[in-house]
Formats: C-alpha cells, sequence, structure tokens
C-alpha cells in the first residue's frame, strides 16, 4: 500500500511542479507578502505597532485563500477520477480505496502546506516591526494548519460523495457558509442565555449551566474568529477549541470519506448527454427535471447543467430568503433596557447587504468559472464551434444559461439595495459615494477573473482570481494612500481607480472571447 499511496503522490507531485500556474501562485503570495509589509511599514509613521497590522492582512489573506482553495481543488480529488472513469484503473492496478484517498487528498494538502512554509520566514519580520509576540506567530500557523486539515478532509468528502466536480464544490460551499455562521449563532445564544432575557426566563433558567459552556465552545470553533484572538494584544499560546474541533474534525471526515468510497464511489459520472434524454418521473421530482429542450438550447443547456435547473433556483430562493431572516433575528433586540421590542430595519438592512453581496458574488463565479472549464474538459468546446453561431452568440448564450439560474440572487441583491434602502435611506445617500463604485467595479473584475482563468487553469481558478482582485484593491488602496489626500479627495480618487477596472473587465471579456476558437482549433 505504501508503494501505490507514494506512486499517486509523486505523480500529483511532478504534474503540479510542471504547473506554471502554481509557482505564479506562490510568486503571488510572496509578492502579497512585501506589499503588505511595505503598507504597515508606511502606516507606522501615523499608527503603532506596524508588525502586528502586517501579521494580520498575511494571515486574513492566507485564510481566505484556503477556503477558496477547499472550494475548487480540494473538492476536486476524487470527483475529477470519477469524470474521467479512471478509478477503475486504480483498482484494477491493485490500490485499495486507503490508498487512493491518501495519495490524492496528500498530495493537495502538502501542496498548501508548502505554500504555508514558503511564507513563514517572512512572517518572523514582523516580531523585529513591533507589536507581536512569537507565541502568537506559533498560534496563528497553527489554527491555519489546523483549518487546512479540516477543509482538505470535508473536501474530500464532498468529493467522494458527489460524482461530478460542480456539486462538490456546491456541496463544499455550503459546508464553508455553516461553518461561519454556526459559531456566530452559538455566540449569540450563549449571549442571550448569560447576559439577555435568557438568564431570567424560567423557560431557559435550568437548561443554562448546561448549554452555556457548549455554545461558549462552540463559539470558538472558527478559524476567523481564532485569528481575531490570536492578533489581539496580551494573547497566550494555548490548547483552543479551533485547534482541537478542527484537527479531530479533520480526521473523522477522512474516515467518514474512507468508509463510503466503496459504498459511492464506484460507479462514473453519467454522461451530460444520457442524463439530459433521461428524466426523472419519480412523483413530484419530475418537476425538477430537465425536460424538452427549449427553442433556446444552449441556454436551457447551462440553466439545467451548469446553474442547477429548478431544483437549483428553488435552493437559492430558499438561501437568499433563509439569510434575510437570520439577518432579522440577529438584530433583534434582545436587552431588558429596551421595553418595546421591534425590529430596527435599518440594521436589518446594512446585515443582509453585508452578507448578501458576497453570497451573490460566489454564487456567480462558481457557476461562470464552469461555463467553459466543463467544456475545455470534456472537449465538447470544438463540437460547439462548429455550431452555425458566432463565438461572442455561443458566450452570450452560456452566460444567459447561468444568469437566469441566478435570477434568485440578482433579486436578492435588488431588494438590500433598492426596496429595503427606501424604507431606512435614500438612494443618493447610498450610491453617492465614488468608494462604493470602486468596490462594485472590484466584484465585477472578480468575476470576470474567474471566467477567463478558467480557460486556463484546470482547478484554482477562484482562488487565482481572488488573489488578483485583492491586488488590485491593495494597490489601488496604497497609491491613495501613499498621496496623503484628505477623506474627501480619496474618496474621489477611489471612484476614478473604477475606470481602469473596468478596463480590465473588458479586457478579460475580449480575451475570453479569443481564446476560446483558439482552444477549439487544438
Amino acid at each position: 500500500m505504501l508503494r501505490s499511496i507514494s506512486a499517486l503522490f509523486f505523480r500529483s507531485l511532478r504534474a503540479d511542479s510542471r504547473s506554471v500556474w502554481v509557482h505564479a501562485s506562490w510568486l503571488l503570495f510572496l509578492i502579497v507578502i512585501y506589499v503588505a509589509m511595505g503598507f504597515a511599514q508606511y502606516r507606522s509613521q501615523f499608527f503603532g505597532a506596524p508588525g502586528l497590522q502586517f501579521f494580520q492582512s498575511v494571515v486574513y489573506t492566507n485564510a481566505v485563500f484556503v477556503t477558496l482553495l477547499g472550494i475548487s481543488y480540494f473538492s476536486s480529488a476524487i470527483s475529477e477520477e470519477k469524470e474521467e472513469d479512471t478509478l477503475g484503473l486504480m483498482t484494477m492496478a491493485g490500490i485499495d480505496p486507503l490508498g487512493i484517498l491518501l495519495g490524492k487528498s496528500t498530495t493537495r494538502l502538502f501542496q498548501v502546506f508548502v505554500l504555508l512554509a514558503v511564507q513563514y520566514p517572512f512572517t518572523l519580520l514582523a516580531i523585529t516591526m513591533g507589536g507581536l509576540m512569537p507565541p502568537q506567530i506559533y498560534a496563528a500557523y497553527a489554527a491555519l494548519l489546523a483549518y487546512t486539515i479540516l477543509l482538505a478532509n470535508v473536501g474530500l468528502l464532498c468529493s467522494v460523495v458527489c460524482r461530478r466536480n460542480r456539486d462538490a464544490s456546491g456541496l463544499t460551499v455550503l459546508w464553508t457558509i455553516g461553518y461561519c455562521f454556526v459559531p456566530m449563532l452559538a455566540y449569540a445564544g450563549y449571549y442571550y442565555l448569560n447576559y439577555g432575557n435568557g438568564a431570567q426566563n424560567p423557560r431557559w433558567y435550568r437548561f443554562v449551566p448546561v448549554l452555556s459552556p457548549v455554545l461558549n465552545w462552540a463559539s470558538q470553533t472558527s478559524v476567523f474568529g481564532e485569528l481575531y484572538r490570536v492578533t489581539s494584544t496580551g494573547y497566550q499560546f494555548s490548547l483552543t477549541p479551533q485547534l482541537i474541533s478542527n484537527s479531530i474534525g479533520g480526521l473523522a471526515f477522512f474516515l467518514l470519506s474512507w468508509w463510503l468510497f466503496g459504498i459511492v464511489s464506484q460507479d462514473p459520472a453519467p454522461e451530460v448527454t444520457t442524463r439530459a434524454l433521461v428524466p426523472r418521473k419519480i412523483g413530484y421530482l419530475q418537476w425538477f427535471s430537465a425536460g424538452r429542450t427549449w427553442d433556446a438550447a444552449l441556454i436551457w443547456k447551462d440553466f439545467h447543467f451548469f446553474a442547477g435547473g429548478w431544483f437549483g433556483l428553488l435552493i437559492r430562493i430558499g438561501l437568499y430568503t433563509g439569510y434575510y431572516w437570520i439577518v432579522c433575528a440577529a438584530t433583534y433586540p434582545w436587552y431588558e433596557e429596551r421595553k418595546t421590542r421591534h425590529i430596527n430595519w435599518n440594521d436589518v438592512t446594512l446585515g443582509y447587504q453585508y452578507f448578501v453581496v458576497p453570497l451573490f458574488v460566489i454564487d456567480c463565479v462558481l457557476c461562470l468559472s464552469r461555463v467553459f472549464q466543463e467544456e475545455i474538459r470534456h472537449q465538447t468546446l470544438p463540437s460547439l464551434l462548429m455550431l452555425p453561431r458566432s463565438v461572442p452568440n455561443l458566450v452570450y448564450s452560456k452566460i444567459a444559461g447561468c444568469l437566469f439560474g441566478l435570477l434568485p440572487g440578482i433579486v436578492a441583491v435588488f431588494s438590500a439595495f433598492v426596496l429595503l434602502i427606501g424604507a431606512t435611506r435614500t438612494l443618493e445617500d447610498q450610491y453617492d459615494e465614488p468608494a462604493a463604485w470602486w468596490l462594485v467595479a472590484n466584484l465585477i473584475l472578480f468575476i470576470h477573473l474567474s471566467a477567463m482563468l478558467s480557460t486556463y487553469l484546470r482547478w484554482g481558478a477562484i482562488a487565482m482570481s481572488l488573489a488578483f482582485t485583492s491586488g488590485s484593491m491593495i494597490v489601488t488602496g496604497i497609491t491613495i494612500e501613499m498621496m496623503r489626500l484628505p477623506y474627501p479627495r480619496n474618496n474621489e480618487m477611489l471612484g476614478l481607480m473604477a475606470i481602469p477596472i473596468v478596463g480590465a473587465c473588458v479586457a478579460c471579456h475580449l480575451i475570453v472571447l479569443l481564446r476560446l476558437p483558439a482552444i477549439g482549433e487544438k
């Protein structure tokens, strides 16, 4: 078994070592570290503890980057073998399920560990810059390693259970959202039981001694909360709930993947054409089947097989609506000093905007990055380009199919920024800020970069596009900061920075239109 594990490990390692994009991602992260170091050094003229600011920017960037890798990189470990129908060949070669799981997942985990190890010597410079102690660095990287282990094994489980990369990525996204929200809800419950009306409520009083420690422990299991505590002044290294829960959870998910591998991973992924020609007629599920092809065949195809179809549309409606009610519950005042209990619509609007925009952008990126990647991977792009239709017509038809599936998100964003604002503030107050247009331009750049890089990269297009977008935001912010403009001029300059960012979006769009015919000719 060791020989089979090492064979898969070194095969994947050689393939990644020959990839230009892997080395480009490492170089990009080093550039981010240097930029963050220079920015922290510059801000030290006005604020103290530049080393702490530098280290905070590095560890939070790592946490976000690892999260995106879990969505696109870890979640395709086994599902890509199912799509290529090579699991049977591995089994015939004498590799048992444990060897396949270890060989496929260990390589990806090792690559991320190398990425973190490359940064570690540079982050030690934060100690000399001031505001940081060595135990804080050790604790932050221990938290990142435990989170990486957990996310890698969650992606492995989703890859084992699902037959396609897109299904595994979607399931990983749902788990990641739950991972971020469960500690927040646990903290809200802990605060309510101990400092709100729950402490005096007879129905809850007898459960306080039992629920309070559990909720307090669960509220400390998020890596983002742990990084916030680690980078706070006076932190002492200890074995925290985040380290324990993430490490044990990673082991549990790996064992569950091993147990389920022989049950659900033997069947290869079905072909899209076969799935499309056999509608499901099991009770009420026939309402969610693909059915007959529409007159706009490409829109029908991408709506059902990339955006999730009617079932995906229903899931998105429930997700965006559920977030709205979660925000309403989170902003509901439970304090004794408030005699009248009512919902503060201003807080609800701001909270919903804070969550719905990133959720919609991630949903767009997941759909649009797969539109061309799946065509290239399954070698159906040449046949598609042979149709008597222009390349822009093909591209816009495929995008329209995805946007039809993303319609609940579009309505949610429109409601958050137009309908809900009308009850609390005017539209002029919301859109008169030039910095808001700069932020919108960066979000649009993120979507366009993901679609463009998906035609170059087999995996990691989302993470790379986020890295480039973050670099754009950091560079523009540092440029304006170094100009030492007052706040009104600073805000206006951010609005002007949106113009070249929109130009970059147009360039990405044109690159996709030119690259697809070149790939089809190959």
